[in-house]
């Protein structure tokens, strides 16, 4: 405890049990729409080979596993250095090894708890105590000490690991108020009621992420071990959708504060709040893999509009100025990751162009809308020189949803129709995601790489009509 004169028996007193699964599942829903619509991409390419799939699964464990140590301030991450070790990047171990010779056995640690949890998946039997306990010792294998607050400072204790917890590790909140967990006597009770819950048919039977959600959930409200609890919450919650999709759920470092203030949420009663954010970060996790499996598919090379008045409010809350602002931010933002991809592999004999031309075909989809402030298509050309002059051409148009939520999604659709890129509102603002950060520079090199690719098919077909 921060202030040791604190009277434990009366944090103990207050703590506040976990609710059944029948409770949890009564107050709380899924977006299945959304879910299956995002779901869907996968489902579609389940014949890709398993290297693939394997490769754009690494990705994300490697993000969540880094990340979740971050969470809990054992080192410090920011997104650039985040998908720089998940994507395995030139010098990610330089990286890696600059944040301390402690980072590596943490990160290589965590790493082994989502394996031992993707094969705990894989079985058929429930969960047991016995390998949720084992998920600690994994997970905390690089950790031999934890930090307790003592009547002299802080003090460094040893951690033992795959035990639960002989101490009180009641805790003080982010607001300065005492948050009590399961009392030490009370910890293998309700261990026991939490494995019990789900064990049941109903649990079993229910959808991934609300089961994800009440085992993360029930788990941090006991705090069963002297430390490591969030992370072994994670890597726990992460089995279930490891079950659904053979992915875990990706929280990453940035997105703490919504990541508490969803908990903190649920504590108050609200559990749909958390539902929602465990929902957010599986879709997350679908949309980067969707986008690592079309990267790996497709060639690569080597390597915002002022708003208009506003007109009405949405139902998300946004005036259509915002919205409109929100397309000119992913127009843009796809623009700048043409550009330096370019930039990059530059040469004298291809001619790269990006600009922005005045468009008035419609969306095909009726709760889509141009932009008020004026319809522009993105135009990315690239042509060579003489003797063998050759063109690729990609134009995407902009739509935008008419009554924008949050979760509604702004469009960038190619002009033959074969294919758009999708961004949620919610990640464009009041600030540009991480993932949707290091989606559209996927998108941007793999288009590249497909219109390199057609220059070079015409350029050979020209030098050998001319032989």
């Amino acid at each position: 405890m921060s202030e040791p004169e604190t009277n434990i028996h009366v944090l103990d007193a207050a703590y506040k049990p976990f609710p059944t699964f029948a409770e949890w599942a009564s107050r709380t829903s899924v977006d299945t729409v959304r879910w299956n619509r995002y779901n869907a991409s996968l489902k579609d390419r389940s014949g890709l080979s398993p290297e693939v799939l394997k490769r754009a699964s690494e990705i994300v464990k490697r993000a969540a596993a880094l990340d979740t140590g971050a969470i809990e301030g054992l080192y410090e991450v920011d997104r650039g250095f985040t998908f720089t070790v998940a994507l395995e990047t030139a010098a990610w171990e330089l990286k890696l090894a600059e944040k301390g010779e402690n980072v590596r056995p943490l990160f290589d640690a965590q790493l082994h708890a989502y394996d031992y949890v993707l094969d705990l998946a894989t079985k058929a039997e429930p969960i047991s105590e016995a390998a949720i306990r084992k998920l600690h010792d994994v997970v905390c294998g690089a950790q031999s000490t934890y930090r307790v607050m003592t009547a002299i400072g802080p003090q460094e204790q040893e951690l033992v690991k795959g035990r639960y917890k002989v101490l009180p590790n009641h805790v003080r909140t982010r607001d300065g108020a005492d948050h009590s967990y399961a009392p030490v006597d009370v910890t293998p009770p309700e261990m026991a009621r939490l494995v019990a819950e789900m064990r049941t048919d109903a649990f079993r039977a229910a959808h991934p992420v609300l089961q994800a959600a009440y085992a993360h959930y029930a788990l941090a409200v006991i705090h069963p071990f002297a430390d490591g609890n969030g992370r072994v919450a994670r890597a726990l919650a992460s089995a279930f959708t490891y079950r659904a999709i053979s992915m875990p759920i990706m929280i990453l470092s940035e997105q703490k504060s919504d990541y508490l203030d969803a908990l903190e949420s649920a504590d108050g009663g609200a559990f749909q709040a958390f539902v929602d954010f465990m929902l957010g970060r599986s879709l997350d996790t679908i949309t980067l893999v969707n986008e690592s499996v079309l990267g790996a598919l497709s060639p690569t090379p080597e390597q915002g509009v002022e708003a208009i008045d506003r007109l009405y409010t949405t139902k998300g809350g946004y005036s259509q100025q915002d919205v409109d602002a929100c397309g000119a931010r992913l127009q843009q933002l796809a623009m700048d990751e043409f550009t330096k991809v370019f930039s990059k592999h530059s040469s004298s004999n291809v001619r790269y162009q990006a600009s922005f031309v005045d468009s008035g075909r419609g969306p095909s989809d009726p709760a889509h809308r141009l932009p008020f402030s004026g319809a522009r298509r993105l135009e990315v050309r690239l042509d060579t020189t003489v003797p063998a002059k050759a063109l690729s051409l990609r134009a995407y148009h902009l739509f935008l949803p008419k009554d924008a939520d949050a979760d509604d999604d702004i469009q960038l659709e190619r002009a033959d129709g074969k294919e758009s890129f999708v961004a949620r509102v919610s990640e464009i603002t009041p600030s540009i995601s991480g993932v949707l950060q290091l989606r559209i520079a996927m998108f941007a090199e793999r288009v590249a790489g497909a219109m390199l690719a057609e220059l070079r098919s015409t350029v050979e077909k020209a030098n050998r009509g001319q032989r």
